[in-house]
């Protein structure tokens, strides 16, 4: 909780969040960025805060890892779909500096490449993020994160055009 009293779970489920970060300094581990609150820290962890935003849509963090893998059929960095009625979605991104990922959740970004290995991450208020990742494998990732919130949302129960 901040100084006005505002909860992390109440900033993620009620302002425009476009990524969750890590942040170290002597108290905060990580930060809720918004396009309409500014950037809000949290003692919690990235993993926690997700987990939480997780948990409030009706499943934890773990169990939605697991279902990306198993629909995406990948097991490294998967992205995962935090609401599928609200279609949030979130995918990880290796952040230069930090040994917790960014977790972008507004798929509106831009890529800007740095050299073969790394990138930057361009958000629509021109925030930006050292990726350590190509350009090509933050599009890949993107593409995933919106193929499974298709999947999720729209195909479930139905055939998969991802197995195709």
């Amino acid at each position: 909780m901040n100084r006005n009293g505002i909860s992390e779970i109440d900033v993620m489920k009620n302002f425009n969040v476009f990524a969750i970060a890590p942040f170290y300094n002597e108290v905060h581990s990580s930060q809720i960025l918004t396009y309409d609150y500014g950037n809000f820290a949290s003692v919690k962890n990235v993993y926690q805060l997700l987990d939480d935003i997780c948990i409030y849509f009706g499943s934890d963090l773990n169990g939605r890892l697991k279902s990306a893998r198993r629909i995406l059929r990948i097991r490294k960095n998967p992205p995962l779909v935090i609401s599928e009625k609200r279609e949030i979605v979130a995918m990880q991104l290796p952040c230069a500096g930090f040994r917790e990922p960014l977790w972008a959740i507004d798929m509106g970004f831009d890529v800007k490449p740095v050299d073969k290995n790394h990138c930057y991450v361009i958000f629509r208020n021109h925030e930006r993020f050292l990726i350590r990742l190509s350009a090509e494998k933050v599009w890949e990732r993107r593409r995933l994160a919106l193929a499974l919130l298709y999947e999720t949302k729209y195909v479930t129960g139905k055939p998969s055009f991802i197995s195709l």
